[in-house]
């Protein structure tokens, strides 16, 4: 009987049966990262809402800071006018 072939086979199953149980560990591996990265998913979109909420006031702050400032730049601008007016007003009347 010839010794060769025999360990050949041997070792063709023996190789077949750690590339089964490595594939199904691939397998198995590639399916816990699946769920880890829906997580990890998850938390981005939670950590991306809480932000939205901080962001939404402060947001709305900047508003009406901008909206006060250009209403005071307004009343400014009106103050000097009506000055303006007055003082002419008044350097009509001395005039006369």
């Amino acid at each position: 009987m010839d010794f060769v072939p025999i360990v050949f086979s041997i070792v063709l199953v023996v190789l077949t049966i750690v590339l089964s149980v490595v594939g199904v560990q691939v397998i198995l591996t590639l399916a816990e990262l699946r769920i880890t990265l829906k997580k990890v998913n998850s938390t981005i979109d939670d950590v991306d809402r809480r932000i939205d909420m901080v962001v939404s006031p402060l947001q709305s702050i900047a508003s009406a800071s901008s909206a006060f400032k250009a209403g005071s730049k307004f009343l400014e601008v009106f103050m000097d006018i009506m000055q303006k007016r007055d003082d002419s007003s008044k350097s009509k009347s001395k005039s006369k």
